[in-house]
């Protein structure tokens, strides 16, 4: 069917705290659309920190009706990406998610037109860069791409037993030395919290934000005692299977916090992710596991690459050894085949990336470039020898760091 031929209008909007009837609406169709192709779904459990009465005028709804009534829905949540270092240095971006299209109202384009408007809207709020999670190839024809490496572990519980009493040197024991109580949204060790929260290499939460995006998808996050001081905490999934976010104020003492996790709660197994810049929780997380994998992050769309180049090499200069040099990317637009050069500057106090005109040492399109400088295939394209395209990049820049903890996504 054209799309010209029909009678349908698109919107967008952003609800006050008060407007309890549309939030209603436009809940009422994405748990609808959602529970007909999976489960059954309920929004405002799964993510409070944007559906919930007190935060459902933080996304922006992108929405096309057919007369009165949503056909199709994109939302879009906010956030600003920082890496402290000697000075703060910040990144916009957006999470895409609740993408949903009513099952009668397939095949007219509306996903299309929808997936347009947001990119539209991100270029107008100054975003740098669209971040979704979905099926790959689909979101793919809209120019996004797994990014970043994931690194999950998995501990069994002979695995943990064994490994305590070889890190610690004592006999395998049962004996509780940590305790773990849910994190209350009125407690008082919140504050405390946030600042071990903040300790990470890259934050995305304010503190205003942070309980309420531990809640999401139905996880719990349990406050460390040793004793009855509070050390850090842990984010377990619903199903009790995972941790997907933890902060402890000594990393030494994980193997033993785990293991107490795991007895507490009956737990005989249980995967830990983390990003490839927890550089001091990988080398303990090695320690605790039967196994582990790897696996690509988020998928991205980059709208201003000068922003983003940036902000990853700053991101991987904070755990490794970045080489000085320049390195110039040619982005190769997949539709119209022109191409932008930038030039990547690294010395040792700055990184500098400009727009240039200089030959670039390499040129790839815009899912290439994501795919061969943040996810292990930059790796499988360093074994290539001659036909290495990375063979001239400076030592140590690639891959960059793209990851961000579940508490993060949308």
């Amino acid at each position: 069917m054209n799309r010209s031929s029909l009678s349908w209008k698109y919107s967008k909007e952003q609800f006050a705290q008060d407007e309890s009837r549309k939030t209603e609406e436009l809940l009422d169709f994405a748990n609808m659309v959602f529970s007909v192709e999976y489960s059954s779904t309920d929004f405002a459990f799964l993510l409070p920190k944007a559906y919930s009465k007190e935060r459902c005028q933080i996304p922006t709804h992108h929405i096309i009706r057919e007369e009165k009534s949503i056909r199709a829905l994109i939302d879009s949540y906010p956030l600003t990406m920082r890496i402290k270092d000697k000075e703060e240095y910040a990144m916009k971006a957006c999470y895409v998610g609740t993408v949903c299209v009513h099952p009668n109202s397939r095949g007219k384009g509306y996903m299309i037109e929808l997936m347009k408007r947001i990119e539209e809207d991100a270029v107008r709020q100054g975003y740098a860069l669209m971040i979704l999670d979905g099926d790959r190839h689909r979101y793919q024809n809209y120019g996004f791409e797994h990014a970043g490496i994931r690194y999950r572990f998995h501990i069994e519980s002979n695995n943990i037993r064994h490994c305590c009493a070889l890190i610690y040197k004592e006999p395998a024991t049962t004996v509780q030395a940590y305790r773990f109580e849910e994190i209350r949204l009125e407690g008082s060790r919140l504050a405390y919290l946030y600042k071990l929260y903040q300790r990470r290499l890259v934050t995305a939460r304010s503190e205003e934000d942070f309980w309420l995006s531990l809640q999401s998808y139905g996880s719990v996050a349990y406050a460390v005692l040793e004793k009855e001081r509070v050390i850090g905490y842990v984010v377990l999934s619903a199903n009790q299977r995972s941790v997907s976010e933890f902060e402890l104020e000594e990393t030494q003492v994980l193997a033993g916090v785990i293991q107490n996790l795991m007895l507490e709660f009956g737990i005989d197994q249980l995967d830990i992710s983390v990003g490839m810049d927890e550089t001091d929780k990988i080398e303990w997380l090695e320690k605790m596991c039967d196994y582990c994998d790897a696996s690509m992050s988020h998928m991205i769309k980059i709208i201003d690459y000068e922003k983003v180049f940036t902000f990853l090499l700053r991101w991987k200069k904070q755990y490794s050894t970045l080489t000085a040099g320049t390195y110039v990317i040619g982005v190769c637009n997949e539709q119209t085949k022109a191409v932008e050069q930038y030039q990547l500057s690294v010395t040792e106090d700055t990184i500098h990336v400009i727009r240039t005109e200089q030959k670039a040492d390499i040129v790839l399109t815009s899912l290439e470039l994501i795919r061969l400088l943040t996810t292990s295939f930059c790796f499988v394209e360093q074994l290539k020898g001659e036909q290495n395209k990375l063979k001239n990049a400076p030592t140590g820049w690639f891959p960059l760091p793209f990851y961000l903890p579940e508490a993060d996504t949308f």
